[in-house]
């Protein structure tokens, strides 16, 4: 069906120069040839500007047919690409004593925006546990632990349905005065997409008010 009408068009076009080739023929026969060579200079410069530009987006439009194509093929293939990120905040506390605040689920209440969180029931304590977190505006998430070396690391993956292939690791590293944690992320997306923003500023706006408000819970229950 597009052949057909590249060929009517194709067809029109001609017939339509002929037919202003014809009609300049005929003013110049009649008396005035600087009119009808006007007239013939005019259309096909016209025809010549029509032909440049139609193959200029002609050329465009194929580029973005295969731009298309090869983006569904990355999207049907699996293929992803991968981003990471840190975050890091320095405490006078050991690492016994903040692995104690930051692993349990129920912390989030605490150190996040979560109106509730808790150990998902049936779910194994370590490795395979599930944390339910509910939000105070009502969305719902869940991670799981998929390892761990108490108290000095934790890694997790989002497991609730629409969440992006990611895993987040938790680390302690001691220090002479405390110990440094360490929050970092690692992001696959597919192929054909780009990161919103650039990946550690991104994280950083993430992942601060969360390493602040440990040191904040930290410092206060020093005070009781």
């Amino acid at each position: 069906m597009i052949t057909f009408i590249k060929v009517l068009h194709n067809i029109l076009y001609a017939a339509g120069y002929l037919a202003i080739a014809v009609l300049a023929s005929i003013i110049s026969y009649y008396g005035k040839p600087e009119l009808g060579l006007g007239i013939i200079l005019t259309a096909s410069a016209m025809s010549v500007t029509l032909l440049v530009a139609s193959a200029m987006v002609n050329r465009r439009l194929r580029r973005a047919v295969r731009s298309a194509q090869n983006a569904e093929a990355a999207a049907a293939s699996g293929l992803t690409k991968t981003y990471s990120a840190h975050a890091s905040a320095a405490y006078e506390h050991d690492a016994h004593t903040v692995w104690s605040l930051i692993r349990p689920a129920e912390s989030a209440v605490l150190l996040s925006d979560a109106q509730k969180a808790f150990t998902v029931p049936g779910t194994p304590a370590g490795v395979g546990e599930q944390q339910c977190f509910i939000s105070r505006d009502g969305s719902v998430s869940i991670i799981e632990v998929i390892g761990e070396e108490s108290p000095w690391w934790a890694t997790t993956r989002p497991i609730a349905p629409g969440e992006m292939n990611s895993r987040s690791t938790y680390r302690l590293e001691p220090t002479p005065s405390g110990c440094t944690l360490t929050v970092g992320t690692v992001i696959e997306i597919p192929a054909n997409a780009e990161f919103a923003d650039n990946p550690d500023k991104w994280w950083e706006t993430q992942m601060r008010p969360y390493l602040n408000r440990v040191k904040e819970v930290l410092s206060a229950r020093e005070t009781y």
